[in-house]
């Protein structure tokens, strides 16, 4: 034994089993300073049932019922469905839909919206269990995020007590958080699943409908009605190595960038009107507010995602522009008549091959379309998210996700940018990366009428039907 320890000190002394015992070192101390890589197993979107679909028409006799408008805020939301940019079968909660007669009274009590919640996340969860063949107790973390409608015991306990998840199963129910909440969301799952690396995370994203329809005539607060209808999302994600080989994604990046002056404060903010009826009150600085958190988002996005050739550009202009306005200020002769070189804006469409903007409003997509650079082609799964489904909150990224696999043409290897925006005020995005595309689900809609198509001259025309494979702008 002793000749045997000898021999292996022996051997442990030459300088070529050293390397191999120091590279051997390394790499195991670089692999474990790697955080796991995080998979989108699969994600589902909420159908609504057909008895919840409601036309322009039948919301302006919903809003009737209540008896509490005055004339000019029924005409005041009547023009703003007009150019809100929503459909003819969008989807409202049955506690409202009881209206439609145009004289019975709206029932939003606790109970109706407890009821909508069932309905959608239960839908959601056991959709994306059957597709995934995950059993409930083999998820680790269990985040819902909902805005607007928090209540005891918690829509988290709601999953758990209706799919018995495991008692030690880690839940966090996120409140308040606005229409960017999926990617805080997201990025909360991340970071617990990179800490427990081979665990699952199931993430739900939704806004309750029931009891957030504003009954006063104060018009910052009348947009909420006739912007905001049901639905919800739900994925499956996971660190699991043997979870990579059926992921639809891999995650890449997120980003969150939070604007905290009193304006922005102020620009997405629930509050009473002078008569006690709760809303949500909208600023009309809400785009020039989004403009702002986008920028703050994208300048930690841009290193990520550009090409060097593009970084290069931005940092030329950003020298040129310093240097022009310091010559101007110093009255150089040469650089008087000079005009200080606008900002470059960065071609993101060279990092990115699909974008999912937040269906917020028409405003808020044209905005983004506009500072971006953006193509009509580009910005058509939010314009057909708004128009299919109106503006379901936090969940309408991942409605543009789903149309974008039906009709973008994703292939494995292209990267999805997907951009949100949410009171208080936030921009968050987040960045994936296609793995596997079910191609299935390739030009079959998710549902049955109302599609933007794109005629042969590049222009988006509203139709009452999806349009032939052959419309399809290349």
């Amino acid at each position: 034994r002793l000749e045997d320890l000898t021999r292996a000190i022996a051997l442990v002394q030459e300088p070529l089993v050293l390397q191999v015992i120091g590279i051997a070192a390394l790499v195991i101390g670089y692999a474990n300073r790697q955080k796991s890589p995080v998979y989108c197993v699969d994600n589902v979107v909420f159908t609504p049932p057909a008895e919840w679909q409601v036309s322009q028409g039948d919301i302006v006799n919903m809003v009737k019922a209540q008896g509490c408008f005055t004339d000019s805020s029924i005409d005041f939301q009547k023009r703003l469905l007009d150019n809100s940019g929503t459909g003819e079968s969008t989807h409202w909660p049955p506690g409202i839909l009881i209206s439609k007669d145009g004289t019975t009274e709206s029932q939003c009590h606790m109970e109706a919206a407890r009821e909508e919640a069932k309905e959608v996340v239960f839908s959601l969860v056991r959709d994306l269990l059957t597709r995934t063949k995950v059993k409930p107790s083999a998820i680790d973390f269990l985040i819902i995020n909902c805005s607007l409608f928090c209540p005891t015991p918690s829509l988290c306990a709601l999953v758990c007590n209706e799919f018995c998840l495991r008692q030690d199963v880690r839940s966090y129910n996120l409140g308040g958080m606005g229409c960017s909440a999926n990617v805080i969301s997201v990025d909360l799952a991340k970071q617990l699943l990179q800490n427990q690396p081979g665990s699952r995370a199931l993430v739900i994203s939704t806004e309750n409908i029931t009891q957030n329809l504003y009954k006063g005539n104060e018009k910052s607060m009348l947009l909420q009605n006739t912007l905001f209808r049901c639905g919800g999302c739900a994925l499956l994600l996971s660190s699991r190595i043997t979870d990579s080989w059926r992921a639809k994604y891999k995650l890449l990046y997120t980003f969150r960038a939070q604007v905290s002056d009193d304006n922005s404060y102020q620009c997405v903010y629930q509050k009473q009107d002078e008569n006690g009826n709760s809303g949500v009150a909208l600023s009309k600085d809400i785009v020039n507010v989004a403009g702002r958190a986008m920028r703050q988002n994208f300048v930690m996005l841009a290193p990520y995602v550009l090409p060097i050739r593009e970084q290069a550009k931005v940092i030329c202009n950003q020298v040129v522009m310093r240097l022009v306005s310091r010559a101007k200020k110093q009255n150089w002769p040469v650089i008087r008549n000079w005009s200080v070189p606008k900002g470059y804006t960065p071609n993101f469409s060279a990092g990115i091959d699909h974008f999912c903007i937040h269906a917020g409003g028409r405003a808020v997509i044209e905005g983004v379309q506009k500072n971006l650079g953006l193509s009509e082609r580009q910005i058509r799964p939010s314009f057909q998210t708004l128009y299919d489904w109106g503006n379901t909150s936090s969940s309408s990224i991942w409605y543009e996700t789903d149309w974008v696999e039906r009709f973008g043409e994703i292939t494995p290897g292209e990267r999805v940018l997907q951009i949100s925006f949410g009171s208080g005020f936030k921009c968050n995005s987040a960045v994936w990366v296609a793995l596997h595309v079910d191609y299935s689900k390739r030009d079959i809609p998710l549902k049955s009428c109302g599609r933007i198509c794109a005629e042969s001259d590049g222009h988006s025309t509203i139709t009452n039907g999806y349009c032939d494979a052959s419309k399809k702008v290349q």
